[in-house]
């Protein structure tokens, strides 16, 4: 099944043999081409920054909380399973109703 596949490309993403930064992205960028559905998945996966209330909201809370550099996923949507990687973040103010500053900044995008 497709949530058994993303649970394997995470698992395989966090080998020790992938805790080198520059290894890790390689390798997602790799999976993203061969199995993403995404049109992203012709630039390795990389989605460039993720703005507020574009995406699923799934996607997006998830990518909100995420720490940069850890793999993170799958996320479940109605566009599939999501995996992805926060590989930056660049806070802008006032962007939430509150005026609360929202990070983001995201890529690779997902597989």
């Amino acid at each position: 099944s497709t949530e058994e596949l993303a649970n394997l490309l995470l698992d395989h993403l966090k080998e020790d043999e992938y805790k080198d930064r520059e290894m890790l992205l390689k390798m997602f960028a790799k999976m993203a081409k061969k199995y993403s559905a995404c049109g992203s998945r012709f630039k390795g996966g990389d989605l460039g920054f993720l703005e507020h209330n574009t995406s699923a909201p799934e996607v997006e809370k998830a990518a909100m909380e995420a720490p940069v550099g850890e793999v993170q996923g799958p996320i479940k949507s109605k566009f599939g399973y999501h995996i992805f990687i926060i590989t930056h973040e660049e806070k802008l103010v006032d962007l939430d109703k509150d005026g609360t500053s929202l990070p983001i900044g995201a890529g690779p995008g997902t597989l």
